[in-house]
């Protein structure tokens, strides 16, 4: 098993610009670089994502064309935290039409349409059809799906298609995570990324470092 991202990255936050974030991405930029991170990447939630919560659009092509970070020296990537839609694979992975320079690909009760019992499908088939845009898959162990997803089988086509699983810190914190799910990934997923889905500050700093303990308590180890 290897972490692809270090202490000093996070690869899933989100913002209140564009997304269910408390906080502006000027906030978290700021924030970020105030506890020592070196690279964060925005991954706000979809154009699916948003439409199905009627959020009001914003300007966002123009907004990641114009801004710049003036605060500190954090490289900031803006992504996408993408949707897979149905059993056949079928995802949205914009927000408002542009992509992102990373994407987390999740599965969303709110935003799948189709039997739940058929969420390993969905899953094995948006590997199989998008892998070469997947850079992580996004908290495969939350537990609204605890108990349909086959996570062995999961596991074994995102080795195949050399597609990294997420550990899901906030998850983990705010008590939305199966870990006996969890142990199968980390046993199996041959690459991780450790992120914090941070939607607040305070998730931001404390949220990883939190998920710390309570693996270890689980007796789940990923370093």
């Amino acid at each position: 098993m290897k972490l692809c991202n270090s202490e000093y990255e996070d690869y899933h936050v989100h913002s209140s610009t564009f997304s269910d974030g408390l906080n502006s991405v000027d906030e978290l930029v700021r924030f970020a670089g105030e506890i020592g991170l070196r690279r964060i990447a925005i991954t706000d939630h979809s154009r699916a994502f948003a439409e199905q919560f009627g959020w009001a659009p914003k300007a966002y092509r123009s907004f990641i064309q114009r801004w710049k970070n003036v605060h500190n020296d954090v490289d900031v990537i803006f992504g996408v935290e993408g949707d897979i839609l149905n059993k056949n694979g079928d995802v949205c992975i914009d927000i408002q039409g542009i992509e992102g320079n990373f994407l987390v690909l999740s599965a969303h009760d709110k935003i799948y349409r189709g039997d739940p019992q058929q969420i390993t499908d969905a899953y094995v088939r948006a590997m199989q059809r998008h892998h070469e845009m997947i850079d992580v898959i996004g908290h495969l162990c939350h537990t609204m799906y605890a108990g349909l997803v086959d996570i062995d089988t999961v596991v074994e086509v995102a080795n195949r298609y050399e597609i990294p699983l997420e550990i899901n810190a906030a998850n983990i914190l705010n008590g939305k995570t199966d870990f006996d799910s969890l142990r199968k990934l980390v046993q199996e997923a041959n690459q991780l990324y450790f992120n914090s889905d941070a939607h607040t500050l305070h998730e931001l700093k404390s949220a990883k470092l939190s998920a710390i303990t309570i693996l270890d308590r689980e007796r789940i180890r990923i370093f």
